[in-house]
């Protein structure tokens, strides 16, 4: 139904109403919110995050002890599961619809040489959609691996550490401070010739921290220094991983919003000011 020339704003807004209705009756097959599609029906596919819940549900049941659970079973059940929605957000946003697009499409619609609306609208919707999800669950997952850093990594780097410098003969050392106000409370002091050069070492002496003379180790001593160096190999690992998610957090949380919305917009000049650039 054509608008009226000349007809009032009121009766102007009744035609479009009503033709949008009709739109959306005439084409209501479309599969937006029918089949896996309806929010009521949609169940995600999310292993990783079930067995991330099962772990947690079992661990804090042994911690507490079942009687405890049962008495604080709804708020502890009520947690963990939102733990795992979130990560099942990520989980099945990459799984069951980034991954499968590209899989069938490629990455032509990233930043096409032609742009097209099919391009535009796929670029767009997964910098939107992305940024939602990405903000708020990278913030969990950092949650998760810094605890899991504080209680498994933490200890492993302290105790396989420290077995690992005994078993190769070395002193109990204590360090305070950093750069040239690093101290040594505890154990042999610095020769002079040495103390500037370790004053500007890394606090934690990483790279010193991992030297093992084998030839001057034991036969009994070689399974002691493997075996507390590859826990202290855990530790480091956790540590690592730690660091690169805080990385991926705060990068997230401060330029993330940024990028996408550049995307959104060079997607945008590109498709409607210069659609063949470079070739136009």
């Amino acid at each position: 139904m054509p608008l009226v020339r000349g007809a009032s704003l009121p009766v102007a807004l009744t035609m479009l109403q009503s033709q949008a209705a009709a739109a959306l009756d005439k084409n209501s097959f479309i599969p937006l919110s029918t089949g896996q599609f309806d929010p009521d029906k949609f169940k995600p596919v999310c292993s990783a995050s079930d067995g991330f819940y099962r772990a947690l549900q079992g661990s804090t049941q042994a911690v507490i002890g079942p009687e405890n659970y049962v008495e604080y079973g709804p708020l502890i059940a009520g947690g963990l599961l939102r733990v795992r929605l979130e990560l099942c957000v990520v989980e099945s946003y990459f799984n069951e619809a980034v991954l499968p697009f590209i899989k069938q499409n490629g990455l032509a619609w990233v930043l096409p040489l032609h742009e097209t609306v099919e391009t535009f609208v796929a670029g767009t919707i997964f910098a939107l959609a992305s940024t939602f999800i990405l903000v708020g669950s990278t913030k969990l997952v950092t949650v998760i691996v810094t605890y899991a850093d504080l209680f498994l990594g933490g200890p492993c780097r302290i105790f396989g550490g420290f077995v690992f410098d005994r078993a190769q003969g070395k002193p109990v050392t204590l360090d305070v401070g950093f750069g040239f106000f690093k101290t040594r409370l505890i154990g042999p002091k610095i020769p002079k010739e040495e103390e500037k050069r370790w004053r500007r070492s890394k606090s934690d002496d990483d790279d010193e921290g991992w030297d093992v003379d084998w030839d001057k180790l034991d036969a009994a001593q070689i399974p002691v220094v493997v075996a507390s160096g590859s826990v202290k190999g855990v530790g480091e690992v956790s540590k690592f991983t730690r660091q690169v998610m805080d990385s991926i957090d705060s990068f997230v949380g401060r330029y993330l919003v940024l990028l996408m919305t550049g995307y959104v917009a060079v997607k945008f000049l590109h498709f409607k000011i210069f659609p063949n650039f470079p070739f136009s």
